[in-house]
């Protein structure tokens, strides 16, 4: 997994996530809403979408729902949101939650968990 794709509209969210991604190695894509975040799917070809729930234009929830329609288990999903996850249908779900406020430390480790799952086989199609 060395690829991620993050849809974040904070914009000071989504330059921490940048900075702490691509100081552990991994090559970083940032877009401010879902729209965006699908449109760059195929070129970009990310092994991890990072995703917001409340983004303009498309939310997190229905770039979840594209992207497991367009790429199924090629790419993991992680929700970082606020959004409780009761409150999420089913398809809305990523592969891994991560509730705000997020830190380095806490991104990077729901990275590597999902590193480890995806290496063993173990998301969803």
């Amino acid at each position: 997994m060395r690829k991620i794709l993050v849809a974040e509209d904070d914009v000071l969210l989504a330059t921490l996530h940048e900075i702490t991604l691509r100081e552990a190695g991994f090559e970083v894509l940032v877009c401010r809403d879902g729209e965006q975040a699908l449109a760059a799917m195929d070129a970009f070809d990310p092994d991890l979408l990072i995703t917001d729930f409340f983004m303009p234009r498309m939310t997190g929830g229905e770039l979840i729902k594209a992207t497991r329609r367009l790429r199924g288990a090629r790419t993991a999903v992680l929700l970082a949101s606020g959004r409780d996850e009761h409150q999420l249908k089913e398809d809305e779900r990523g592969d891994a939650r991560l509730e705000k406020p997020i830190t380095p430390a806490r991104l990077l480790g729901a990275v590597r968990a999902l590193e480890a799952r995806f290496a063993a086989g173990c998301l969803a199609a």
